[in-house]
C-alpha cells in the first residue's frame, strides 16, 4: 500500500510540473485567469457525473483526469499572485475532515448517519461563528449551498440541510399533500372565470410564478422523500421527451402535421416504448 502510495505522489508531483510548463510555454495556457476557466470546470463536473450515469468508468476516470487539471490550474494560477497554492488546498481539506469526522477520529461517537449529519452540522456552525470573528455574520446552515446549482439540485440540498435538524415531514404523505396543496393555488389563479384587470396582469403573473416555484419545490420535497434524485428524474424526462419528438421530427420533413395529428403519433410512439 505504501509503494502504490508513494507512486501516486510521484504521479501527483510529476502532474503539477507540467501544469506549470503548459502555464509558461503553451500560448492558451498563458493567457487563462482563474475566472476565464470557470466555465470549462462546470463543464468538467456534468461530463463526469455523465459517465457515471453511463455507467462508463475508463471514460469517468478521463474526466476525473480534467477536474483534477482545473484542481491544478487554478491553485497554480492562485500560487501566481500569492492566494494560495496546491499544498493550501491538500492541507485545508484534509484538516477539515479530521474536524468533521471526531467519530472517527477522535473520541466521539456516531452510530448512524443521521447523528453523522447532525454532528457535521454542528461542527460547520461552529467554524462559521469562528470565521466570523472580525465583524463578519455568522452564516446560517442554508446559506453555504451555492446559488448558482441547477435549481432542483439546489432545492434539494436546502430541504436535506433542514431535514437534518428536524424540520421535515414525518412521511412522504404529508409532503404529497403539499403538492396538492400548492397545486390547487395554482389552479385558482388560472381560473378562467376570474377576470384580472389590464392593470393587474403584470401583478398576477408574479404571483403565478410565485406559486408555481413553490409547487416545483414541493414535488422536490416528494421525491427526496422517496429517495429519488429530482435532477436526474427530471434529466430522464428532458431524454424521453427528446427521444420521441425526434420522432415526430422526422415525420414533419415528410409532411405538413396538426397539433392534433402529433398528439396522435406521440400517443403511438409512446405505446411503442417498452415500460
Amino acid at each position: 500500500m505504501s509503494k502504490q502510495l508513494s507512486l501516486s505522489g510521484k504521479k501527483f508531483e510529476d502532474f503539477i510540473k507540467i501544469v506549470k510548463e503548459l502555464r509558461q510555454k503553451c500560448p492558451w495556457d498563458r493567457e487563462q485567469t482563474i475566472e476565464s476557466i470557470r466555465p470549462y470546470m462546470i463543464e468538467e463536473v456534468y461530463e463526469a457525473i455523465q459517465a457515471i450515469d453511463e455507467k462508463k468508468y475508463k471514460h469517468l476516470a478521463e474526466e476525473l483526469g480534467d477536474m483534477l487539471l482545473h484542481i491544478v490550474m487554478l491553485s497554480v494560477f492562485a500560487a501566481e499572485t500569492n492566494k494560495f497554492n496546491i499544498n493550501d488546498v491538500l492541507t485545508s481539506i484534509s484538516e477539515k475532515m479530521v474536524r468533521r469526522h471526531p467519530h472517527v477520529f477522535g473520541g466521539k461517537q456516531a452510530k448512524t448517519k443521521e447523528q453523522v449529519w447532525l454532528k457535521w452540522e454542528k461542527i460547520k456552525l461552529k467554524e462559521a461563528k469562528n470565521k466570523g470573528i472580525g465583524g463578519r455574520e455568522q452564516r446560517g446552515m442554508l446559506e453555504g449551498i451555492p446559488r448558482h446549482l441547477p435549481a432542483l439540485y439546489r432545492a434539494e440540498k436546502v430541504q436535506k440541510r433542514a431535514a437534518r435538524v428536524g424540520f421535515d415531514w414525518d412521511q412522504v404523505a404529508g409532503a404529497w399533500k403539499k403538492v396538492h396543496e400548492e397545486l390547487e393555488e395554482v389552479h385558482e389563479l388560472l381560473n378562467p372565470k376570474v377576470k384580472v384587470q389590464n392593470s393587474k396582469k403584470v401583478k398576477n403573473l408574479q404571483k403565478i410564478k410565485e406559486e408555481l416555484g413553490d409547487l416545483l419545490f414541493s414535488i422536490v420535497n416528494v421525491t427526496r422523500k422517496l429517495g429519488i434524485d429530482a435532477e436526474e428524474t427530471l434529466q430522464h424526462a428532458n431524454s424521453k421527451f427528446m427521444r420521441r419528438f425526434s420522432k415526430i421530427e422526422k415525420a414533419l420533413l415528410k409532411k405538413k402535421m396538426t397539433v392534433e395529428q402529433m398528439d396522435q403519433l406521440w400517443d403511438k410512439i409512446k405505446k411503442t416504448e417498452p415500460r
